[in-house]
């Protein structure tokens, strides 16, 4: 399992490319409020474990690999909005930033039984699809 500075990292360059954006080291910087040199060694790494492609002075693309990784970390976080939501009665504006904590502690085990609890929903409270296992 990736640790939490690279899943940060993948969510956003699939988010940047999902909405058109090029994931660009400057965007990146910004986006995850970080420095540039920190942005450059992370993509050398994420580069290194075959999640992005990278050109000097381009964007970055996600790989297959990549892809796959951030749609699962995405699907953690949307399940564990509907999980706070619905079971513990948060109310939809204050989920995120919890989500996003506890979805880096939460195994793979315990966020399938939690899928399972909610009856496998496939939109999160927000009315975002919930990406499927795999």
């Amino acid at each position: 399992m990736p640790s939490e500075s690279v899943e940060n990292y993948l969510t956003e360059i699939l988010r940047l490319e999902e909405s058109g954006h090029a994931a660009a080291s400057s965007e990146l910087a910004e986006r995850l409020e970080v420095s540039r040199p920190s942005v450059t060694g992370m993509l050398k790494k994420l580069e290194g474990e075959g999640y992005i492609l990278r050109e000097p002075y381009r964007a970055v693309r996600l790989t297959r690999k990549g892809r796959r990784a951030a749609r699962a970390i995405i699907r953690r976080h949307r399940l564990v909005e509907t999980f706070l939501v619905e079971t513990l009665g948060m109310h939809p504006d204050r989920v995120h930033d919890e989500a996003h904590r506890l979805e880096h502690a939460f195994s793979n085990e315990v966020i399938e039984r939690l899928d399972a609890w909610l009856g496998h929903p496939d939109k999160d409270p927000h009315g975002s699809p919930i990406p499927g296992r795999g």
